[in-house]
């Protein structure tokens, strides 16, 4: 019998998420010998994890997969519990899911579902189990009908306390009943954090007790009787980090940063040059059990290889040049693009900052810590190596006339063609007279303006269709930012041209 279970709580119906509006499945997936657990442990840090002695989590790694990942700051969202635990869950990011606080006010978790939900509702027969203790993720995040739904209050009743109860009912249900899709939180970490501050000790110790309590949960798993002939996928991850002091929220490296640890079967042991998205937890869970990803989802399965152009110059970006401000140890630009592809940089005025002059290809973590606060964390669908045309940094180095500069690709074939489609994900803020154009030329033509942004288009897949002219043999997409002045940038990543 699927049932929700709170303790100290009326039998009233919450505010959970339903799955009222989403339509059948495209096909059922069937129960088989596939189990996958995930651990959420609130606030916690991967310097932390890298740096203490856990040793479960230490274990994980060392056979599996370990990276860290970056989140977004606001306007996108704080990098707080809510927005945290649905992107973890849903595999969604927050203009998606609508969680940009703690308060879940006009959130769209009716239409963006827990992976837990999303097996139940692709098959019943899929057994399934949550364990909580901050309760607004068992209110709003997690909807109805699992198997079990254990949710306590750690904010009324303690962390360390709660956390004990829930490491108690996780391992006895799932050695017991062996549900396919499960996840289990722990909150002590997060608490500590804010009581004491990300570098106590007593946030260390929090650390310590919460891998002791994910490993007794793993132990119990593992002495099923029928453990040998199972797989089971174990995956770790935060909802966001902490500052030393205490404390979450900004959009500082610390508050920003979270992981991924998996470890189970057909895991790869790696730490990835290309790192994860904090959505790819969900796209993970759903993908190793084989239910159907909906096409809303933002993440992929970890074990998804790259297919785009740009990630194969990550052994080639170097420490900063002029950026000082950024850490000298932080690698993360270059100006060396793929084979075929080459940047027109006709039209720069002189000088500026020598890592931005004209596109660039760059990081996640080098180009956020150029300046915070200004959406580049918000650059949340690109993914490794991305292109960047970034005036506004260029612009803080001594330098005359304006930015203007072209990301020109290889040829691309469109013999017997009518159309090329193209995509690339984008990532684009507004200032002044600056405009960022797409542009297409078939043989050596005239440039032909397939698209324009004149005002703030962030974060977003674009999708385009260019008419081959006929008789065409050979077509060249460009993506131009001009009229640029100390004003903003450009993002171009993951295209696909045909």
């Amino acid at each position: 019998m699927k049932h929700r279970l709170l303790a100290a709580a009326s039998a009233a119906v919450l505010g959970a998420a339903t799955l009222a509006s989403l339509a059948a499945p495209a096909h059922a997936a069937a129960p088989g010998n596939r189990h996958v657990v995930v651990f959420g442990v609130d606030g916690a840090r991967w310097d932390k994890v890298q740096s203490l002695s856990l040793p479960t989590l230490d274990g994980l790694a060392a056979t599996g997969y370990a990276s860290p990942t970056w989140l977004y700051s606001s306007p996108l969202a704080q990098t707080l519990s809510g927005p945290g635990w649905s992107t973890n869950l849903t595999g969604t990011w927050p203009d998606k899911h609508k969680v940009v606080d703690n308060t879940f006010l006009l959130n769209a978790l009716g239409t963006t579902p827990s992976f837990l939900n999303l097996v139940e509702s692709n098959n019943g027969a899929f057994g399934t189990y949550a364990g909580v203790d901050w309760k607004p993720i068992g209110d709003n995040i997690i909807g109805s009908g699992l198997d079990r739904e254990y949710v306590l209050n750690g904010d009324a009743n303690g962390y360390p306390a709660e956390d004990t109860k829930i490491q108690t009912d996780a391992a006895s249900y799932l050695r017991n009943n062996g549900p396919h899709a499960s996840f289990v939180y722990f909150g002590e970490v997060d608490i500590a954090g804010h009581d004491s501050g990300g570098a106590s000790t007593a946030y260390a110790q929090a650390m310590q007790s919460t891998d002791a309590r994910i490993g007794a949960v793993i132990d119990a798993v593992k002495s099923r009787p029928t453990y040998a002939q199972e797989e089971w996928l174990f995956l770790v991850t935060a909802d966001h980090g902490h500052t030393d002091a205490g404390g979450h929220g900004g959009d500082s490296k610390l508050e920003r940063t979270s992981f991924v640890i998996a470890n189970g079967p057909g895991v790869p042991v790696s730490s990835p040059s290309v790192k994860p998205k904090n959505v790819d937890v969900a796209a993970t869970a759903l993908d190793w059990l084989g239910v159907p990803r909906p096409a809303n989802l933002d993440g992929q399965p970890i074990t998804t290889a790259s297919t785009d152009p740009f990630d194969a110059q990550w052994p080639l970006l170097a420490a900063r040049q002029d950026e000082t401000g950024i850490p000298a140890t932080t690698l993360g630009w270059t100006k060396t693009f793929p084979s075929g592809w080459s940047v027109d940089n006709s039209a720069m005025g002189t000088g500026g900052m020598a890592e931005w002059r004209g596109w660039t290809l760059t990081d996640d973590e080098f180009w956020t810590a150029t300046q915070t606060g200004q959406d580049r964390e918000n650059n949340v669908r690109a993914r490794g190596v991305f292109a960047v045309a970034e005036s506004d940094e260029w612009a803080d180095k001594t330098f005359s006339g304006t930015y203007t500069t072209t990301l020109v690709s290889p040829n691309v074939s469109v013999a017997g063609k009518t159309t090329l489609p193209i995509s690339f994900v984008s990532h684009y803020l507004q200032e002044g007279g600056q405009r960022a154009t797409v542009l297409v030329s078939f043989d050596g033509g005239a440039d032909q303006q397939l698209l324009q942004y004149s005002a703030n288009a962030k974060s977003r897949l674009v999708n385009l269709t260019a008419t081959v002219p006929a008789g065409a043999q050979n077509a060249k997409i460009k993506f131009r930012l001009s009229n640029a002045n100390n004003n903003w940038y450009w993002v171009v990543d993951a295209p696909v041209f045909g």
